[in-house]
């Protein structure tokens, strides 16, 4: 079975306070899975890019999530707890956060 992967990458924090929430509720979540087994959990979080591909994107961060298959993946974004941390940052996301979230699948 092919793994599936989150892959995010975060390039400015607008609120602070509201992507605390957020992450707060997702590490809860991430915990939760953690014990389940249900994938592995590798963050990059406060590590600097150490080169860039792509000039002029400053990125903040980066995650990435990898799930024991892209089924999973994606249950994993319409779970209703991680869809009610995303509610968190509000109908327009990038009024909190600028960033890119994708699911891959392994070749």
């Amino acid at each position: 079975m092919k793994k599936g992967y989150w892959v995010g990458q975060v390039k400015e924090i607008k609120n602070a306070e509201i992507w605390g929430q957020y992450l707060e509720k997702f590490m809860t979540i991430v915990a939760e899975e953690a014990e389940k087994k249900s994938g592995n959990f590798v963050f990059t979080a406060g590590s600097e890019p150490k080169h860039y591909v792509q000039k002029n994107f400053d990125l903040l961060f980066s995650a990435v999530v990898e799930f024991n298959s892209v089924e999973d993946a994606i249950d994993g974004y319409n779970d209703p707890r991680y869809q009610e941390a995303l509610a968190l940052l509000g109908e327009n996301k990038e009024d909190v956060v600028v960033r890119n979230l994708v699911i891959i699948e392994a070749p």
